[in-house]
């Protein structure tokens, strides 16, 4: 592939990896970062890109890595808030709550289990589509989501106690 299939895909899918990323990463700014460093990955690797049909869902993959790891490091670099919402007291503490423990228990997932649960659970994919952008079967995504959810309600009945 040349430069000329990068700008062509690029052109055909830099909004839809961009989207991704805004999903994923909650502000403009660091959506275009993201969607400009997974085009320069793509381009590092370019010549093992797939033909037209299947670089959609290898783009996907990328981009959708590169943010996971953004926003794992995030956490490790905790940044204090410099707004906090105009809610009451009960909300507040309910959504902070709720927040921290969507947290630990991502953090505390198996590495192979993160990634199918932001996809189904945060993005609202459905199995098919998870199993489409990871690359692996759906038979597999299910198991890794009830998994997921298994170790999920253990986490949070452990925390509750």
């Amino acid at each position: 592939m040349s430069a000329r299939d990068l700008t062509s895909l690029y052109r055909s899918y830099g909004p839809v990896i961009y989207s991704r990323c805004r999903r994923l990463l909650g502000d403009d700014a660091s959506a275009e970062d993201a969607t400009q460093e997974t085009f320069m990955r793509v381009q590092r690797h370019l010549e093992k890109a797939p033909d037209s049909r299947e670089a959609l869902v290898w783009i996907y993959r990328i981009a959708t890595n590169y943010c996971l790891n953004e926003i794992r490091n995030r956490r490790l670099r905790a940044t204090p808030m410099k707004e906090v919402p105009e809610l009451s007291g009960e909300q507040t503490e309910e959504l902070l709550a709720n927040r921290d423990l969507l947290a630990r228990i991502v953090d505390r997932a198996p590495e192979k289990l993160r990634m199918p649960a932001y996809l189904h659970y945060v993005d609202g994919l459905d199995q098919s589509e998870v199993a489409r952008v990871m690359g692996v079967s759906r038979r597999t995504v299910l198991y890794r989501l009830a998994e997921f959810a298994k170790n999920a309600r253990k986490f949070a009945q452990r925390t509750s106690t």
